[in-house]
C-alpha cells in the first residue's frame, strides 16, 4: 500500500480536521511560549525543552535532534508507523473517508513503486538460481555449508549469490526494467563515467551471499549482501529507497508467527535463519543497525513480549546500556538476554543447541535488572566509594522509570544488591536527583544537540518570512530569480513558490513535506517555528533582504565582466563598452539601500 493512492485533496483534508498541537498534548506536556508551544521531545533524550510546535503553521521542530514535520510526521514518528498506517490512523480519528486518487500522476507513483517490488522479486530468484544451479555459486554454497545451512533452509529463506561479475544482474534485468527503476530499487548504480559501448550501469551487488528482506506481507524491499572471503564491508544493504527504510525494517517478519511466544530480536540475517532453522519461532533482525523507536513499536504489533539478545562482551553490554533508556522510555514489556562473550545467536545455537538458547531466552532480564547487575559487574563494589559510583550509575536509569511503585522496586533491589539499607539507598537517591536539578549534567551523546548549518542570512531571512506567511511570494517578482537562492538547501524548499514554466514566483499550498530529502525537511520544520519578533518591521526586513541579495547579483555579474576586461587587450571599443557596463551596475548596486 502506498501513500499515493490517495489525492492530494484527501491528504489535506485529513490533515486540515487533525490538529498537530491537540495530538501531540496526548503525548506531550506542551507550555505556550510565544507564538508557540514548547516541551520535552519525545524522540531523544533531553533535560531542556527543545520540541517546539507553531499551531498557526502545524508545524514541529526540534532543536535538539532536528526531528520536524507535519501532523502525519510526527504520528508516524511516535507510533512508529508506515505513512499509510498513519493516515488511516489520523482519517478514522477525523471522519473522513479515504477516497483512491486515480490522477495519471498518482498512478504513475503506484506503478512505480510495484515496478520496485518487481524488479526486487526478479533479482531475488536470479541471485538464488546463482546460488542454487550457477557454477559460479560453488565457492558461495560451501560458504553456506560450512554456516550450517541446509538446502531447505537455503530454498526457504530464497537465499542467492552476486556474481563477481560488474553487470551480471544489469544483463538480466535491463531488458524487463527501465534503468531508473533499477536505480531507484538500488539494485545497481550508474558510472560517473561510461564508454560508448557499455550499459552506462554496474551492479551494486557483486560476490556476496544475498539474503532477500521482506516486508511482513512477503514483498521484497531489498538485499542484504555479505562477503564471504575478502572484501569490505562485510556487510551491505540496499541503500535507503522508496520501499527501504533500513531503520523501520525488521528481517523476518514475514516469517510465522507462535502465538504466545516472545518476539526475540537479534542483530543479523544469519542469526535469525540460525535460529528458524534450528526450529526457535518469532525471532527478527534489526539488520546489523543500532535499535531505533521505529523497531520497537514495530515489534511491539508483532509480539506482546518482546526479549533483546546482546553479545556479552564489552561491546555488546555498552550496546544494551545504550538501548536501556529507550526501552525504559517506551514503556514495553521487554527483557534482555546476554550470550557468552563474543559469540553470536548464530554461532551460539550451531555450538550450544536450541535448548541452550531458549534457556538463555528464559532467563533474560528485565530492562532495570540488567542496568543494576551490569553497573555492580562493571564496579566491583567493596568500598562505600564503590558502592556509591554504582549508585550514581543507576540513578539516570531510575529516574527514567514512569511510576514510583517501579523507581521504589528498583531501588529495593539496588539496596539489596549492594547489601544497604534501603532507606540510605533512597536518601542517596533522591540527594543526587536535587544535585542534579541544581547543576544539570553534561548532556550525553545521544543528547547533544545536532549542529545547525549556518545559511546565508538574507536567503534564510526571505524564507522564514515565505514559510510564516509573512511575505507574499509575488513580492519578489522582477526582483529575484529561483537562481538568486544560490545556497542548494534553501532553494531546494523555496522552489515551491517557484513556476518553472512561466519562471515567475507565485501563492503555493503547503509546502508538501514528503516530497522534500531529510535536510529540507528539518530546515522547513525549524524555520517554520522560528518566532519572528520584529512583526511591526516584516515589511521592511523583507525589503532589505531582497536588496542584499540583488546587489550579490549585481556584484557577481560585476565581477564576470571585470574578468573579461582584464582579456581584452587592443580592442578599446569592446573596453569601453565593458566599463560603461561596469559603471552601470556599480550604480545600480548603490541604488540599492539597506536599512540596517
Amino acid at each position: 500500500m502506498d501513500q499515493h493512492i490517495y489525492s492530494n485533496q484527501v491528504l489535506e483534508t485529513v490533515r486540515e480536521r487533525s490538529d498537530l498541537l491537540s495530538i501531540a498534548s496526548e503525548y506531550l506536556t506542551l507550555k505556550k511560549s510565544g507564538q508557540n508551544y514548547t516541551g520535552l521531545c519525545p524522540f531523544h533524550e533531553e533535560k531542556t525543552a527543545s520540541f517546539n510546535i507553531n499551531p498557526t503553521k502545524q508545524f514541529f521542530h526540534c532543536f535538539g535532534c532536528g526531528a520536524g514535520g507535519d501532523v502525519f510526521q510526527f504520528v508516524s514518528q511516535i507510533e512508529g508507523l508506515s505513512f499509510p498506517e498513519t493516515l488511516r490512523q489520523l482519517a478514522d480519528r477525523a471522519d473522513v473517508c479515504l477516497v483512491v486518487d486515480d490522477s495519471p500522476k498518482a498512478a504513475q507513483a503506484r506503478s512505480e513503486t510495484e515496478e520496485i517490488y518487481r524488479a526486487n522479486a526478479v533479482a531475488a530468484e536470479h541471485f538464488h538460481r546463482n546460488l542454487i544451479s550457477n557454477p559460479e555459486g560453488a565457492s558461495a554454497r560451501t560458504y553456506l555449508e560450512t554456516r550450517g545451512l541446509n538446502n531447505e533452509t537455503i530454498r526457504d529463506f530464497s537465499v542467492g549469490y552476486a556474481l563477481s561479475t560488474w553487470d551480471d544482474l544489469v544483463k538480466k534485468l535491463r531488458s524487463t526494467f527501465s534503468p531508473s527503476i533499477l536505480e531507484k530499487a538500488g539494485l545497481v548504480s550508474k558510472r560517473a563515467e561510461r564508454a560508448q559501448k557499455d550499459s552506462g550501469h554496474f551492479d551494486r551487488f557483486r560476490d556476496r551471499v544475498m539474503f532477500p528482506i521482506r516486508n511482513p506481507q512477503g514483498k521484497v524491499l531489498g538485499f542484504g549482501g555479505r562477503v564471504f572471503g575478502e572484501g569490505e564491508p562485510k556487510y551491505l544493504n540496499t541503500a535507503e529507497t522508496p520501499v527501504f527504510r533500513k531503520s523501520e525494517i525488521l528481517f523476518g517478519l514475514d516469517r510465522p508467527k507462535v502465538v504466545g511466544q516472545p518476539l526475540v530480536i537479534v542483530e543479523g540475517y544469519l542469526d535469525v535463519i540460525t535460529a528458524i532453522q534450528a526450529g526457535i519461532p518469532n525471532v527478527v533482525a534489526t539488520l546489523g543497525t543500532a535499535l531505533t523507536r521505529a523497531h520497537l513499536r514495530l515489534a511491539r504489533r508483532h509480539g506482546e513480549k518482546i526479549v533483546i539478545v546482546f553479545d556479552g562482551d564489552t561491546a555488546g553490554i555498552r550496546a544494551a546500556l545504550r538501548t536501556a533508556p529507550l526501552l525504559i522510555d517506551e514503556e514495553m514489556p521487554v527483557s534482555i538476554a546476554t550470550l557468552p562473550s563474543g559469540i553470536d545467536p548464530d554461532a551460539f545455537i550451531r555450538e550450544h543447541g536450541k535448548a541452550a538458547f531458549l534457556l538463555a531466552l528464559e532467563t533474560a532480564s528485565s530492562v532495570m535488572d540488567f542496568c543494576i547487575t551490569q553497573s555492580i559487574l562493571s564496579a566491583s563494589p567493596k568500598t562505600v566509594s564503590d558502592k556509591m559510583a554504582v549508585i550514581r550509575q543507576v540513578l539516570p536509569f531510575v529516574r527514567r522509570l514512569h511510576s514510583e511503585v517501579e523507581k521504589s522496586d528498583a531501588l529495593r533491589i539496588l539496596s539489596d544488591r549492594l547489601l544497604l539499607r534501603e532507606t540510605d539507598v533512597r536518601f542517596e537517591y533522591l540527594r543526587l536527583a536535587r544535585q542534579e536539578k541544581k547543576s544539570p549534567l553534561k548532556p550525553s551523546v545521544e543528547n547533544v544537540e545536532k549542529q545547525v548549518e549556518v545559511l546565508p542570512h538574507d536567503q534564510e531571512t526571505l524564507l522564514i518570512l515565505l514559510l510564516q506567511g509573512l511575505l507574499e511570494p509575488e513580492a519578489l517578482n522582477g526582483k529575484l530569480h529561483l537562481d538568486d537562492f544560490t545556497h542548494p538547501l534553501i532553494q531546494r524548499v523555496i522552489s515551491s513558490y517557484w513556476s518553472a514554466k512561466n519562471e515567475v514566483w507565485c501563492g503555493s499550498d503547503e509546502t508538501d513535506f514528503r516530497i522534500l530529502d531529510a535536510s529540507a525537511q528539518s530546515l522547513l520544520s525549524r524555520l517554520t517555528v522560528i518566532d519572528v519578533l520584529d512583526l511591526e518591521c516584516v515589511s521592511q526586513i523583507g525589503a532589505d533582504c531582497v536588496n542584499m541579495l540583488q546587489r550579490k547579483k549585481i556584484d557577481r555579474r560585476r565581477s564576470e565582466i571585470e574578468h573579461q576586461l582584464k582579456k581584452v587587450t587592443g580592442d578599446l571599443e569592446a573596453a569601453k563598452v565593458l566599463k560603461k557596463k561596469i559603471m552601470d551596475l556599480s550604480r545600480a548596486s548603490s541604488n540599492l539601500t539597506v536599512s540596517h
